[in-house]
């Protein structure tokens, strides 16, 4: 399998997202990332290590790449195109998973998610996402 493994988190000093490898500090928390921008080109950037997500490896039905904590959307009732679902990307024991708003069922996340749903924000951006009803 080729998967490529890189988190991202929103730096320390501005706020700004940054996709990169993580750096960890003596008890093995994450707490930079490292930003290759090209070969020989390296930043290092202190983050938020509340904001620390990992990439899927997968990507939504527009190209996005999809990353834990990601909130995604999808009309899937063709009967009721005006329905919308929302649900949230995490982790747990079993790997990523789907968690749908309003419902404590937690699933697998897989390709057939990835092919129907499409990115629309963060719980850290738009956590107000999940409180609308479907």
């Amino acid at each position: 399998m080729n998967r490529e493994i890189i988190f991202k988190a929103k730096r320390k000093d501005n706020g700004e997202w940054v996709e990169g490898l993580p750096g960890y500090d003596i008890n093995g928390n994450i707490t930079e990332l490292e930003v290759y921008k090209k070969i020989g080109d390296c930043r290092i950037y202190e983050v938020n290590p509340d904001t620390i997500c990992q990439f899927t490896g997968l990507t939504d039905k527009n190209g996005k790449k999809i990353w834990e904590n990601d909130i995604l959307k999808a009309h899937l009732d063709a009967d009721y195109p005006e329905d919308t679902t929302y649900t949230r990307i995490l982790w747990n024991e079993t790997g990523f998973c789907t968690n749908e708003n309003h419902s404590r069922d937690i699933e697998t996340f897989g390709k057939w998610d990835a092919e129907h749903f499409e990115v629309c924000g963060n719980i850290f951006e738009n956590a107000d996402l999940l409180e609308v009803e479907g």
